[in-house]
Order: C-alpha cells, then structure tokens, then sequence
C-alpha cells in the first residue's frame, strides 16, 4: 500500500526506485551536504538508503515514513522528508526536510512541518515531534520556530559533518501544545 499526505501544493509519498537520480541529484547540492546528517554521497549509500526507505514502507509495524515531496501538479521532486517514530521512546517522532534549492523560501517547508505536526499528533499519536538543525542554519530554525516549535537546546560540536563540527539545535513540541494551538486557530490547513 503507497503512503502519501498531501499539502496545498505538494504530495509527500513514498520513495520509489525512480528517486535514485532524484537523490543523487539532492545529495549533490551544497546546502544538503553543508547541513544534513544523511550521507548519501556514494552509489553505495543511496541505494542503501532507497533500500531502507523502501523497506520500510512495507513494514507492518511502521515506524519509518521517508518521503519524496513532489509538486501535485508536474509531480517535480522538490525533497526528500521524513519523520520517523524514535525507538527508544515510541511516543518521540523526529522530522527532517530536505529541499531542492528552487522549492527554497516559499514556504514549501513550512507546508511540510505543519503536515508532519497534524499526522505526527493527530495520526500517530504522538506525545512529542521534534526537529534539529545545524547552527547555522538559520532558515531551517525560523521555519521550525514560526510553525511553533520550542528551542530545547544546542549539543555542541557533536559531530564532524563532512567539513566542520556540526553544533545541533533542537525544536521540540509537545501534544498539548499542538492541541492548544489547534483550538486558537493557529494549525494551518494545507
């Protein structure tokens, strides 16, 4: 069965053999290996990951929903997005978006968290969905925050990405909070 959530103007589904070229293409762009804690730079660790993602998709028990984000009307890959229930803590569930730089500053992103907040709330149950970001990735931070997302903390320098340590802010909301923020009209509808 093919899983998708749609917004106002993107579907986000699941990734398919024909998104291989879509993420060498992804994985080639700046941004993606200046920010992104995914290592998709060799054949090998895309089709690693396409093989996971895919497996995933077919699991009985999902835990994992890694999506290509496509334009509803050419169905253009715009990104690649997930948010994946933490299995440590089953009622966590992390999310991360990764965009082409033409679906950048738009507000595609912003589409995309408020869907991964009502599917992760309202679908999965979740107590918790949170987010993180490179430092200095300012963008990626004001996104999260304007969709209502609290800053929790930096871990500092944690981890070495590609060209520097990475220090990683994280965004966090809980399920009373979306449930608040609901009630007073502030979830947009996509």
């Amino acid at each position: 069965m093919t899983f998708s959530l749609t917004t106002g103007r993107l579907i986000l589904g699941d990734l398919q053999e024909r998104d291989r070229s879509n993420l060498r293409l992804l994985a080639r762009d700046p941004a993606f290996q200046k920010y992104v804690l995914v290592w998709l730079d060799t054949e090998e660790q895309i089709d690693t990951f396409l093989r996971h993602a895919i497996e995933e998709a077919n699991a009985k028990d999902r835990q994992d929903y890694t999506l290509a984000a496509r334009e509803k009307g050419t169905g253009a890959f715009a990104g690649l997005t997930f948010i994946v229930i933490d299995p440590r803590y089953p009622t966590s569930a992390e999310f991360g978006i990764a965009l082409l730089p033409a679906f950048c500053k738009n507000g595609y992103g912003t589409e995309i968290l408020e869907s991964f907040l009502a599917f992760g709330f309202t679908t999965l149950g979740m107590h918790r969905v949170f987010g993180k970001c490179d430092e200095q990735n300012i963008p990626s931070a004001r996104m999260m925050e304007r969709c209502g997302l609290v800053y929790e903390g930096t871990i500092r320098e944690h981890v070495w990405l590609r060209d520097h340590w990475r220090s990683t802010r994280y965004y966090g909301m809980l399920a009373g909070e979306y449930s608040s923020r609901s009630k007073k009209g502030g979830n947009n509808t996509w």
